[in-house]
C-alpha cells in the first residue's frame, strides 16, 4: 500500500523519515525501493492530463526531445534486472538513435565521488573557502588546470581550467561535465547571467551533472544528485509532481542547498522539483498542483528521502571471477590506454569535521567531506568453486540502543572504470539532433556492470561490446589503434574480463546476512525457515518479516509462500505518521477526512 511519507528532521517523530533513518534503515531502503519500481496509478495523478506528449525543447526553444508521460514507473527503463536498479530499455531522446537508460547500482557511490570531487577542486582554488570563486581566486590560479587524484596513489583527473576567459572577466573551461552559474560579490546566483563581467557578477559557482550521457557542447548532462535523478524522470516520463523543500533550502542564495536527510547537498539553481509549495495547506502538504489535474503532492519531500535513501545504499555492480583474472584485465587495459579515461578505482574520503562545539564538544560534520554516508555495503565476490555470486552485508553503522549511528568512513570504489568527465569522441559516437545540433561530446562510462549491458552506448547503437570499442574517435581514437593492434589472444582477454563486471538479481544474492561467515541452507527469521540465506532487507527490519511458510497450492503441491504475514507492524503502518486509516495514499496526519478515502488531496 503506498502511503505518502512524511519528511520529519526529528528522530523521536514515529513515522517520520527521520525516525526511518535512525530507527529503521533496512525498512526505509525497502520502501525507497518500493518508490523506485512501484508501478503508479491514476489514483496517484500518474500522466498529468495527457499520456505520450513530447516534452522538452531542443536548444533551438522549439523542436521537442522526448515523448513524456510515457512511463508509470521507474522499473519501466530501469528494468534489467527486473526489481532492481538496473538499465537496458532504449527510449527516443534527442535523436532518432535513443539513449541507453543507465542501471544505478552503486549511484550512491558515484554521487558521493561527485559530490567530493566538486569539493576538492573547491578547496584547491576558492582560497577563503566561502564556497565560490571570485574573479580574483581565478586569476590567483597558478595550476593551469584542477586536478582531482582517484585515489592517494592513483592518477589525478584534469576537470579543466578554473581561470576566466578574460583574465578579471568571462568564463572558466571547465570540463563540459560541470554546469556553472554566476554569481555578485556576496556569493548569490545572478538569474540569467552568462559570464563573469564584474558590473554584477564578481565570480562563479559549478555542480558535475553526473547522471546523463550528455546534451552537447555547454549542456552538461542531465542530473547533478540522486535526488534529481528520481524527481526529474517522476515528473517528464510519468507526469507525477514532487514537492520538496529539501532541494530549495538554500539560505544564503549561492544555488546549493544544505545537506538532505540523506546527507547530500543539491542545485537548485539548475534542479528545481515543479511543486514549489506556494500554497501549504494547514495540515503541511502542497496544495499548489502546477498540472492542474486535481492530485496534490503527488510525490511528498518524504517520498524522495526514501526514495534517495535507497539510491544512496543501492549495492554496486560485482565480478564474476578471479581476483587474478581481475587483476589481468585491469593490466592489460592499462596497455591498451583504456585506463586514461576509464579510471578503475577511486577513494571516498571519511568524514572530515568542521568544528567542535565549545561546550558539548559535539563534532560538526563538514558538507563538503562527509564520509561514506550508506549505512551497510554489499560486498559480493566470485565463489570459484560454487560457480557463483555470493554477499556479505557489511554494516557501516553502530548500533546504540536502538539507534543506527552510521560511520561514515572512508572506502574505496573498487571497479568504478570511469573519470566522470565528458570527451569529444569523435565520427564513431556522432549524433545529429532532432534540432540539428552536432554532438560528440559523451560522458565516460562507468565500466562496472557492463558485462551485463545490452545493446552498448548512450545511444544503444552497438550490439557487442567490441562494436562499441570499434566505435571510439576523437578522444579514443588512441586506444582504439593500441586495440586494434593488440593480438587476438589479448583482445579476448578484455572482452571476457569486461564481460565480467556484471549486475546480479540483489534480493535473490546468496549473502551472510548475520555476519556468521557462512550461508546458511536454512535461514531461521521470526521463527520461520526462509530457505537459502539471501540478501532480502525485509530479515532485518526493526521488527523482521515473518512469512507465512510451508503452503499447499491449488495444483496440490507444497511450496514456501513468501507472504509477509506481519505485515502491519513490519512495515510501519501502525506507526503514527504512516498511519493511513481510509488507504488513499494520504497519512492520517495530512488527511482531512482520515476516514473517508479521497485520493486527490485526502478528501475528493
Amino acid at each position: 500500500m503506498r502511503v505518502r511519507a512524511v519528511h520529519t528532521t526529528n528522530p523521536r517523530l514515529e513515522g517520520g523519515t527521520a525516525w526511518f533513518f535512525d530507527r529503521d534503515p533496512f525498512l526505509a531502503y525497502q520502501l525507497g525501493r518500493n518508490l523506485n519500481f512501484r508501478e503508479f496509478r491514476e489514483r496517484d495523478g500518474i500522466f498529468d492530463l495527457r499520456v505520450s506528449n513530447l516534452g522538452g525543447p531542443m536548444p533551438d526553444g522549439f523542436t521537442a526531445k522526448i515523448t513524456a508521460n510515457n512511463q508509470v514507473s521507474c522499473s519501466g527503463c530501469h528494468n534489467l534486472p527486473q526489481g532492481n536498479p538496473g538499465g537496458g530499455a532504449n527510449f527516443s531522446k534527442d535523436s532518432g538513435l535513443g539513449r541507453n537508460s543507465p542501471h544505478y547500482y552503486g549511484g550512491g557511490l558515484m554521487e558521493m565521488l561527485a559530490l567530493q570531487t566538486r569539493a576538492k577542486m573547491l578547496s584547491i582554488v576558492d582560497r577563503d573557502g566561502n564556497g565560490w570563486v571570485s574573479s580574483q581566486e581565478a586569476q590567483a590560479f597558478r595550476g593551469g588546470s584542477l586536478r582531482v587524484k582517484a585515489t592517494a596513489n592513483g592518477m589525478a583527473v584534469d576537470f579543466g581550467d578554473p581561470r576566466l576567459s578574460g583574465g578579471a572577466t568571462g568564463r572558466p573551461s571547465l570540463n563540459n561535465i560541470f554546469r556553472v552559474w554566476y554569481v555578485d560579490q556576496n556569493g548569490r546566483v545572478v538569474p540569467g547571467a552568462s559570464q563573469v563581467d564584474g558590473q554584477t557578477t564578481f565570480g562563479y559557482n559549478f555542480s558535475m551533472v553526473f547522471w546523463g550521457a550528455g546534451q552537447g557542447p555547454g549542456r552538461s548532462a542531465l542530473n547533478p544528485t540522486n535526488r534529481a535523478f528520481l524527481w526529474d524522470p517522476w515528473k517528464a516520463h510519468g507526469g507525477l509532481e514532487s514537492h520538496d523543500p529539501s532541494t530549495l533550502h538554500d539560505p544564503d542564495g549561492d544555488g546549493v542547498s544544505t545537506p538532505t536527510l540523506a546527507g547530500a547537498v543539491q542545485f537548485p539553481v539548475s534542479h528545481r522539483a515543479a511543486d514549489t509549495g506556494n500554497v501549504l495547506d494547514p495540515l503541511g502538504f502542497s496544495r499548489d498542483d502546477p498540472d492542474q489535474d486535481g492530485y496534490l503532492t503527488e510525490i511528498s519531500e518524504g517520498d524522495l528521502d526514501l526514495a534517495e535513501w535507497f539510491m544512496l545504499n543501492a549495492p554496486r555492480p560485482a565480478f564474476a571471477g578471479t581476483d587474478a583474472e581481475y587483476r589481468a584485465g585491469v593490466a592489460k587495459m592499462r596497455e591498451m590506454g583504456c585506463n586514461v579515461c576509464h579510471v578503475p578505482d577511486w577513494q571516498i574520503e571519511r568524514r572530515e569535521v568542521q568544528a567542535v562545539m565549545p561546550l558539548t564538544g559535539a563534532k560538526i560534520p563538514s558538507p563538503n567531506l562527509p564520509g561514506d554516508r550508506r549505512f551497510f555495503d554489499l560486498d559480493v565476490q566470485w565463489n570459484a568453486q560454487a560457480q557463483r555470486l555470493e554477499g556479505q552485508l557489511v554494516k557501516l553503522y553502530r548500533q546504540i540502543g536502538p539507534r543506527y549511528v552510521r560511520k561514515f568512513g572512508d572506502f574505496r570504489v573498487k571497479g568504478l572504470f570511469t573519470d566522470f568527465k565528458q570527451h569529444d569522441m569523435g565520427e564513431g559516437f556522432q549524433e545529429i539532433d532532432f534540432g540539428g545540433n552536432v554532438n560528440r561530446l559523451w560522458r565516460t562510462a562507468p565500466l562496472w556492470g557492463v558485462g551485463s549491458g545490452f545493446p552498448w552506448g548512450h545511444d544503444g547503437h552497438s550490439l557487442t561490446i567490441e562494436h562499441a570499442i570499434q566505435r571510439h574517435d576523437g578522444e579514443g581514437a588512441a586506444s582504439k589503434r593500441l586495440w586494434a593492434q593488440a593480438s587476438a589472444a589479448d583482445r579476448a582477454l578484455v572482452l571476457d574480463f569486461l564481460g565480467k563486471l556484471v549486475l546480479y538479481d540483489i534480493e535473490s544474492l546468496p549473502t551472510d546476512m548475520d555476519g556468521d561467515g557462512q550461508i546458511s541452507d536454512h535461514f531461521m527469521v521470526a521463527g520461520r525457515d526462509t530457505g537459502v540465506e539471501r540478501f532480502n532487507p525485509e530479515w532485518m527490519f526493526r521488527i523482521p518479516a515473518q512469512i507465512q511458510g510451508p503452503f499447499r497450492n491449488t495444483d496440490g503441491i507444497t511450496i514456501t509462500s513468501f507472504a509477509v504475514m506481519n505485515i502491519d507492524s513490519a512495515y510501519g503502518q501502525t506507526l503514527n505518521l504512516r498511519r493511513d486509516s481510509d488507504a488513499d495514499g494520504w497519512p492520517d496526519v495530512w488527511d482531512h477526512a482520515p476516514t473517508q478515502p479521497g485520493y486527490r488531496d485526502g478528501v475528493r
